[in-house]
C-alpha cells in the first residue's frame, strides 16, 4: 500500500480441458490522485514601432552681456582715526585732620596659675550608720589665666588725602580721498528658446504578461484494468 494510492495487481489463470490456459490480468487503482500543477510560460518580448510626433522643447541658455573688467572708484578713507586722549589732575577729596581712635591695650598677658580642686566624696549606708566615702582626693592643677586687656582713646593726626581724576578729551577723525580698482564680474542674461524635435519612430519591447497552462485533470477513484488473452501449453506453442 502506498501513501497517496492503493495499487492491487491480481492474475487469474484458470485452466481449460481443451489444454489452453485462459489468462486473466486485473489492475486495480484505489485511492486519490495527487491534483495537477500548473505551469506558468514567459511568452517572448514582441518588439514594437511606435511613431512619435513633433515636439517643442523649452531650452535656457546663459549669454555673457557684459565682459569683466576693472573699474576706479572713489572711497574716502581714515587716515588718523579719532582718539581720545586722557588727562590726569589731582584733587584734594579730604583736608587733614586730628582723629581720636580707639585701642584696645594688653594690660596683662597671658600666664599659667594652680587651682585647687577639692575631693569628690559621696554618702554611703552601711546600715543604720551614713559613711561619707572618698571618690577622689583633692589636688591641686595648672590652669590657663587669658590675658586681660583694656579700652584707651588717642589723638591721631591723619593727613589730606588727594585723588587722580582723568579728564577726556576727543580728538576727531581725519579722512581722505583715496581711488582704488576693483574687478567688476562679468554679467551674464539667461535666453529662453524653443526647439522643434523632429518626429521619429521608436523601437519599444513590449514583454506580454506570462500564461498559466494548467494540464489534464486524471480521474480519481476506482481504476480496473482487465487483459484477457488465450494462450496454449508450452509445449504446443513450440511445435
Amino acid at each position: 500500500m502506498r501513501s497517496s494510492a492503493a495499487v492491487f495487481q491480481v492474475v487469474l489463470v484458470v485452466a481449460i480441458t481443451s489444454g489452453a490456459v485462459l489468462a486473466v490480468d486485473v489492475d486495480i487503482n484505489i485511492g486519490t490522485p495527487r491534483p495537477p500543477r500548473p505551469v506558468i510560460v514567459q511568452p517572448a518580448p514582441a518588439v514594437e514601432r511606435i511613431w512619435v510626433p513633433d515636439r517643442v522643447v523649452r531650452r535656457s541658455e546663459r549669454v555673457m552681456v557684459e565682459p569683466p573688467h576693472i573699474e576706479k572708484r572713489a572711497e574716502r578713507v581714515c587716515v588718523h582715526p579719532a582718539q581720545i586722549m586722557k588727562k590726569e589732575e589731582r584733587v584734594l577729596v579730604e583736608p587733614a585732620r586730628v582723629q581720636r581712635v580707639k585701642e584696645t591695650v594688653m594690660v596683662q598677658p597671658e600666664r599659667v596659675g594652680r587651682e585647687f580642686v577639692p575631693a569628690v566624696t559621696e554618702q554611703v549606708r552601711l546600715g543604720p550608720v551614713h559613711v561619707t566615702r572618698v571618690v577622689q582626693e583633692a589636688y591641686w592643677r595648672e590652669t590657663r589665666v587669658p590675658a586681660e586687656y583694656t579700652t584707651v582713646f588717642r589723638d591721631v593726626e591723619v593727613p589730606a588725602k588727594y585723588d587722580t581724576v582723568v579728564r577726556e578729551v576727543e580728538i576727531p577723525a581725519r579722512y581722505e580721498t583715496v581711488y582704488k580698482e576693483y574687478q567688476v564680474p562679468a554679467k551674464y542674461r539667461d535666453i529662453v528658446r524653443d526647439e522643434v524635435i523632429p518626429g521619429h519612430y521608436e523601437e519599444r519591447a513590449i514583454t506580454p504578461p506570462p500564461i498559466i497552462v494548467e494540464p489534464p485533470h486524471r480521474r480519481g477513484g476506482l481504476d480496473v484494468d482487465i487483459d484477457l488473452s488465450k494462450r496454449r501449453h508450452y509445449d504446443r506453442d513450440h511445435d
